[in-house]
């Protein structure tokens, strides 16, 4: 038993020194909590593009999930779980600032809540929330052999996405990440079957909505349905 309990210390030690060697000395901390079993870490850079507001990195290295490049806005949508689907106020507030955000990837709920609030104290920022029913259009698969002739050969989430001249391509990427691509253009899509398979599909149109041909060759469709929405208001205190 004495020996579990060191060799736990030691690695969650570790995982903390992996997160603080992925410090860049050239950026600016402002939160970070050092306990072994909840360890993360937040810089802030540089202001961003406010043409790039949905351009950051996302990925895991040893155990340690890193967010690199972030605003307010993505933050909450990876931190807060109360809604799966979310819509943002902001008043008076400019969602400019580039965040890196590095954690231990299974941190639970209620630490990535306690990382969201402490960075919006940290700029004396209140988030408040309220929910509405908002008209959706869900995607779900109607041929499962046509799909699965894009399936990628990977099983891990390393996917990308382009766009070029008004279309999307998607490699090795979950349909609901397709779905968080499309919302992000402002076409309300989302996907609620298995999150775990990864697929290639090109071309695909910024609005699926209006491409039914294309979703039929991948063996998909839309429907519409009435989707629960958190409305996340982002207001100085």
């Amino acid at each position: 038993m004495k020996n579990f309990v060191v060799n736990t210390v030691l690695v969650s030690c570790f995982l903390w020194l992996l997160i603080s060697c992925n410090s860049s000395s050239d950026r600016k901390l402002i939160v970070e909590e050092g306990n072994y079993n909840s360890g993360y870490e937040v810089y802030e850079n540089k202001e961003r593009d406010t043409t790039k507001l949905f351009s950051f990195t996302s990925k895991i290295t040893n155990g340690v999930h890193s967010l690199e490049g972030i605003g307010f806005e993505m933050m909450i949508r990876f931190l807060e779980k109360s809604y799966s689907e979310k819509e943002f106020v902001l008043n008076d507030v400019k969602d400019t600032v580039s965040l890196d955000i590095l954690y231990e990837s299974d941190v639970d709920n209620s630490t990535k809540r306690e990382i969201l609030d402490r960075v919006l104290e940290h700029y004396n920022l209140k988030l408040e929330m309220s929910s509405k029913l908002k008209d959706y259009q869900e995607l779900y698969i109607v041929d499962e052999a046509k799909l699965k002739q894009f399936e990628c050969v990977s099983k891990t989430r390393n996917g990308e996405s382009t766009k070029k001249n008004g279309k999307i391509s998607i490699k090795c990427m979950g349909l609901d990440q397709l779905a968080l691509k499309l919302k992000e253009k402002n076409d309300p899509v989302i996907f609620k079957g298995n999150k775990q398979r990864y697929f290639t599909l090109k071309i695909l149109n910024d609005s699926l909505v209006r491409d039914k041909v294309l979703l039929e060759k991948y063996g998909l469709a839309l429907k519409p349905v009435k989707q629960k929405v958190g409305v996340y208001t982002i207001s100085k205190k």
